[in-house]
């Protein structure tokens, strides 16, 4: 059996460049916006996300070796996951520059916390979650392979899924405006689903 495309060569280069600047973002704004003056509302709901996407990234990555689940068209898969990965990485940077200095990797306030409704926040309420959940599903399609990319959305679902529901809960609990804003805009990752 062949190895998967994705990690041969040039493929392997492009992917690795892509996974380094999605790296490199999340990097940048952790250095950006001082978790130093975050006040945590909620520790553990990250140990759920970490675990759920890298559950499902490691089976998305180990599956095409199998050569079970094939699409069956790995170069299309494979620059169509190149692509998606980008779409979600855009999407997570705009919500990201939206919320500013709110922006935290962790379910945080800051002493001025303020609900944040324009840009992406018009029209779903997590679209930095929406973003990162892509750019797993951009994972996914990367290997070319169907059960990879229900593995890696998957995970990305679970997780992101669980810190939602237990973000909305702190922040309904601290944040005044933040009911309103649920009536407003009442779509959480998806406009017209979730």
């Amino acid at each position: 059996m062949t190895r998967p495309l994705f990690v041969q060569s040039p493929y392997l280069r492009v992917l690795f460049g892509t996974a380094c600047l999605l790296a490199l973002r999340e990097a940048v704004a952790r250095w950006l916006w001082d978790a130093d003056t975050d006040i945590p509302v909620e520790r553990g709901s990250f140990g759920v996300l970490w675990t759920a996407t890298s559950v499902g990234t490691v089976v998305a990555v180990a599956v095409p070796f199998t050569g079970v689940g094939s699409l069956g068209a790995p170069v299309l898969a494979f620059w169509l996951g190149i692509a998606t990965m980008l779409a979600g990485f855009g999407l997570r940077l705009v919500a990201m520059l939206a919320l500013g200095e709110q922006f935290s990797h962790r379910v945080a306030l800051k002493d001025d916390h303020t609900v944040v409704e324009w840009g992406p926040y018009r029209w779903v309420r997590h679209p930095s979650y929406t973003g990162a959940v892509v750019t797993y599903l951009g994972i996914g399609l990367v290997t070319g392979n169907a059960v990879s990319l229900l593995a890696a959305l998957g995970g990305a679902l679970v997780g992101f899924g669980h810190r939602i529901t237990v973000e909305e809960r702190a922040l309904r609990e601290q944040l005044d405006d933040y009911e309103n804003y649920v009536e407003r805009t009442p779509y959480r990752l998806l406009p017209g689903v979730w």
